[in-house]
């Protein structure tokens, strides 16, 4: 095989890897999508997960204050039952008491009855009295008129006289008897109506309660059948929420599963899509001439001319080694995507954009040059990259504001933390919408009094 042909054997070598490369990455970019996906649902069934033990705790605590309720509802029933016993006892003994006081009333108007017999009989005799009292005076004075004749029956008149005026005198002291107790009788009577008709009010009462009671017995029992009911479906509401959790956690567990399996797999197409990279890499330092290599020579050459300007900038006192190197980031505020400063921004401000800008007319290809250091912080972007930001507005901030970021993916670490004479990547280019451009970024390490401070990296469409 003469030089010819082995140039062509690797330049073949070369674009198959690049292709290689291309398609890995592509993969990738896919895999990082399912992985993204995957993790999102992961949370999504960990916060589902997680509103399901807490609408489980909830409804357990249902459950409990329902059995409770149900417990102290049920104790109320038992009361409410006691009272309706209470009060038919009570009842009972009113309406007795209310037959006890209309019979004492139906007693009390006999003896009045009897008292105002009686009271005429007295007053008959009374006058009886009288009449005899009238007749024994006259008996008297006829036997005073007969003289000694009449002296027997002057004794008998007398003896009649005395005997009328004590049955007068008795009579009369009856009456006065009676007099008082037909008063207290008629008091009696009196009382008697009032018992009799507060007893009938009272029994009206009572029957009246008796009735709220029946009510709210129904109420009470109308209340346990509906906690009854509250209860059993609390009781299935967890039972359905046990087996949700529980489907919630397996399929949670296969997310995460497949979510690790797809991380592995990515680290396995880091290392193959890797070694695509080395392999174009050895292609272009055998000096092959690749359709990378105009980039890669760029590249190189301007990584360069940037560590001699740091170097330059060092020795005019214009920065400081250690400020140079910082990586004190300090957040800028408001800003949104988060954009940080360094002391050494100012230092890449003034002097990168001088050997950034000429690279972006290397070919149409071009997106973008620009320097970040070893942990992937680009201080200063192309002059169309870095534009003040926008408020509330952070897609158009992300696309036109991109300076000032820390870059720390895959690509962007690997850039700053290379110390070969140039690294090529492969990537897919998020260009939003789902619009997706597969990218190639070629980097070359800066190095400023033999100390790696990151590196320049070019990127363009594949």
């Amino acid at each position: 095989m003469n030089a010819t042909d082995r140039t062509e054997t690797f330049q073949q070598i070369s674009a198959d890897a690049g292709g290689l490369c291309l398609s890995l990455a592509e993969a990738n970019g896919h895999v990082d999508d399912l992985d993204s996906a995957l993790a999102r649902q992961a949370r999504v069934f960990a916060d589902l997960g997680a509103e399901v033990a807490r609408m489980a705790e909830a409804n357990s605590t249902v459950n409990t204050s329902a059995s409770e309720a149900l417990a102290a509802t049920g104790r109320a029933r038992d009361c409410v039952g006691d009272g309706q016993r209470e009060v038919a006892t009570i009842t009972d003994g009113i309406q007795t008491l209310s037959g006890e006081v209309a019979a004492i009333g139906q007693r009390i108007d006999a003896l009045q009855t009897a008292l105002e017999r009686v009271n005429r009989v007295i007053s008959d005799i009374l006058s009886i009295a009288r009449t005899t009292n009238i007749l024994a005076i006259n008996a008297a004075i006829e036997a005073t008129r007969a003289g000694r004749a009449g002296a027997g029956f002057m004794v008998v008149a007398r003896e009649i006289k005395a005997l009328s005026n004590q049955t007068q005198d008795a009579s009369e002291e009856i009456q006065t008897t009676l007099g008082g107790l037909a008063e207290q009788t008629g008091a009696l009577i009196s009382a008697s109506e009032g018992a009799r008709d507060r007893a009938g009010a009272l029994r009206q009462r009572s029957e009246g309660v008796d009735a709220v009671m029946l009510r709210i017995a129904g109420a009470v029992d109308d209340v346990v059948t509906r906690q009854h009911a509250i209860a059993e479906a609390a009781s299935r509401s967890g039972q359905a929420l046990t087996q949700f959790r529980t489907g919630i956690a397996g399929i949670s567990e296969g997310v995460a599963d497949s979510s690790t399996r797809l991380s592995d797999l990515r680290q396995e197409l880091y290392g193959v899509l890797g070694k695509g990279e080395n392999l174009i890499g050895l292609c272009a330092r055998l000096g092959v001439t690749t359709v990378d290599t105009p980039y890669v020579t760029a590249v190189k050459s301007t990584a360069a001319a940037i560590s001699a300007a740091f170097e330059q900038a060092l020795t005019a006192g214009m920065i400081g080694i250690d400020d140079l190197f910082d990586t004190d980031y300090r957040p800028v505020p408001g800003s949104d995507p988060a954009q940080v400063m360094s002391r050494m921004t100012a230092i890449t401000d003034r002097l990168l954009p001088a050997h950034q800008e000429p690279l972006l007319e290397l070919s149409p290809r071009v997106v973008f040059a620009a320097c970040v250091d070893r942990n992937g912080y680009l201080p200063t972007h192309n002059l169309k990259f870095s534009q003040p930001q926008r408020p509330n507005d952070p897609v158009w901030n992300a696309a036109n504001c991109r300076n000032r970021r820390i870059f720390n993916d895959r690509v962007g670490l690997g850039a700053g933390q290379s110390t070969r004479p140039f690294l090529l990547q492969a990537y897919r280019r998020d260009m939003g919408n789902g619009q997706f451009v597969m990218m190639k970024d070629v980097s070359a390490p800066i190095f400023v009094q033999g100390r790696h401070w990151g590196g320049l990296r070019l990127a363009y469409k594949a």
